[in-house]
């Protein structure tokens, strides 16, 4: 393995950040998207590491920042930096001057600069070490994948639609992420992409290339390391999932008002005619969400990724999480304005049925633990930005999880109902937010917007049906009936969770998460294909 020595540009680079005290740091971390303290107290930040990725006159540092806020929570930020001249106009990226510098110097965000992007691929590609001051980034190649890293890289592109990571583009064959925040232990995302690349036949997903990890002498050798960056081979694509389906809802509704009315008599029938292949490219998407289970449950070994049965005690603890957040989430609705309760239609009332019907639905998850149900790793945030629409279909990207949660927390085992019950959510957000852009759109259309979801559910659903159906399937409830319910379960888990988040952060879209619980609570009982659907 090639070493790269310590960087003799980090004492300067940490004396320039200090000499200029702590506030122009932090305004530089409060300018970057990645950044996750915006709002919170900062009381200090320091350099703690730094690792010179490129020599000569004019270097690119990956630098560690150690962030601390009031209170003594510390969290820990990759910034990637370069040191020369401050061109004018570029004020923004400019942090601090290097103050044993003649020609003036400076450390400036180096994240749109090309060749510092080249040196950490070439380090992965080489498998080189780059020691720091107290620790040291180690590349690494996928097994088998060392043949699509050994070219140079010409065209470098920073991509815009990050925003806890950032991502950059290596001449449309490769994409390079680096993630911001450090974080010790091993990352889900390049753990199940390795998995499935190495382990299964699975390829809906991106083929992970290589991985950079980060390691703190002070730790012991395993405890003291965490991913910082990965590569992936790129994705020809029409955009993310969630866009897509915004674009095909708009040609649908514009389709849907030059429906004959009669046709509205026949909602399921108008619908298909009005949808094209939409339809049957969600329920691909189904298919697809069904044979990555099953790749996530097909293998004993490694441990991490071995099925286990759902215990009571497991289905408990689940149960007593989600009670405890409708709780929360009960007593911030009473809290809610009046004026913004009535817009919405809401009474005190209504909280406290609410709050009694989700506790007496969250009892079926309890089929869990009955038959041959097991835990096993999934998604984790799966919706319909997660996915990439492509020529041919879709591709599942992002196994990162949800980035507020520690990684432990996103590596756990649960049953991937979860995961379908995020997807048939992100349908409703997608109507939801469609119909939000026409205020003054006629209760006709509306009602064959709302058809258009019934067939979409139906669609996915059937679609994941046919693929565990299809496979050796000995991680779900054994009926699709028992299914069926603890998809709902999740459901109303996920709906809360939205509830809580527009509460706090869009106060007018409080309406979706609302009525999208309100519907799955006036679902019947009794389950069958059509109930779950509609």
């Amino acid at each position: 393995m090639a070493q790269a020595a310590p960087s003799p540009w980090a004492d300067q680079v940490r004396v320039a950040l200090e000499a200029q005290g702590r506030r122009p740091v932090i305004e530089y971390l409060q300018r970057q998207r990645w950044f996750r303290g915006k709002g919170k107290p900062v009381a200090d930040v320091r350099l703690i590491d730094a690792f010179e990725l490129s020599p000569g006159p004019a270097p690119q540092v990956l630098v560690v920042l150690l962030v601390e806020y009031r209170g003594g929570v510390q969290e820990r930020y990759l910034a990637l930096f370069s040191i020369r001249p401050r061109v004018e106009g570029d004020e923004a990226v400019a942090v601090a001057a290097l103050s044993a510098s003649s020609t003036q110097q400076w450390v400036c965000d180096a994240t749109k600069e090309e060749d510092a992007w080249r040196a950490l691929y070439g380090a992965v590609g080489e498998g080189k070490e780059i020691i720091g001051q107290s620790g040291c980034l180690t590349g690494r190649v996928i097994s088998g994948k060392q043949q699509e890293l050994t070219t140079s890289v010409d065209q470098v592109k920073a991509l815009s639609v990050e925003q806890s990571n950032t991502s950059v583009l290596l001449d449309r064959e490769a994409v390079m992420k680096l993630i911001r925040k450090v974080e010790i232990g091993i990352n889900p995302e390049s753990e199940v992409l390795e998995f499935l690349a190495t382990q299964t036949t699975c390829r809906n997903v991106p083929s992970l290339l290589g991985v950079m990890t980060f390691h703190e002498n002070e730790f012991e050798e395993t405890d003291g390391e965490g991913t910082i960056l990965l590569i992936q081979g790129f994705v020809p694509n029409k955009g993310d999932g969630w866009s897509y389906t915004l674009t095909r809802l708009e040609e649908f509704l514009g389709n849907a008002r030059g429906t004959a009315p009669e046709l509205v008599g026949h909602p399921s029938q108008a619908v298909s005619r009005l949808s094209g292949t939409f339809l049957d490219e969600i329920r691909h998407l189904g298919l697809l969400t069904g044979k990555l289970h099953l790749a996530l449950a097909s293998k004993t070994e490694p441990e991490a990724f071995r099925p286990e049965p759902i215990t009571v005690y497991d289905v408990e603890q689940w149960q007593g999480k989600m009670t405890q957040f409708l709780v929360d989430v009960c007593r911030d609705l009473r809290s809610v304005p009046v004026e913004q309760q009535i817009m919405v239609g809401l009474s005190l009332e209504e909280v406290d049925w609410l709050e009694t019907i989700c506790r007496n639905r969250f009892g079926n998850l309890g089929l869990l633990s009955k038959g041959r149900s097991a835990k096993i790793r999934h998604h984790g945030d799966y919706h319909l930005g997660q996915v990439l629409k492509t020529e041919d279909g879709f591709v599942v990207i992002d196994f990162e999880g949800e980035p507020a949660r520690p990684l432990e927390e996103r590596r756990v085992k649960v049953c991937p109902l979860k995961d379908v019950a995020g997807m048939l959510r992100s349908f409703d957000y997608a109507v939801k937010v469609t119909l939000k852009k026409h205020p003054s759109i006629s209760d006709r259309d509306v009602a064959i917007m709302a058809e258009w979801e019934v067939e979409a559910r139906k669609a996915f659903l059937d679609g994941y049906r046919s693929s565990i159906n299809s496979g050796e399937t000995s991680f779900l409830p054994d009926s699709w009936e028992d299914m069926c319910r603890v998809v709902q379960v999740y459901e109303l888990d996920k709906a809360l969770y939205e509830l809580r988040y527009e509460m706090h952060n869009r106060p007018d879209w409080l309406s979706i998460p609302l009525e999208g619980i309100r519907a799955i609570l006036r679902r019947e009982s009794s389950l069958g294909d059509g109930a779950v659907a509609g």
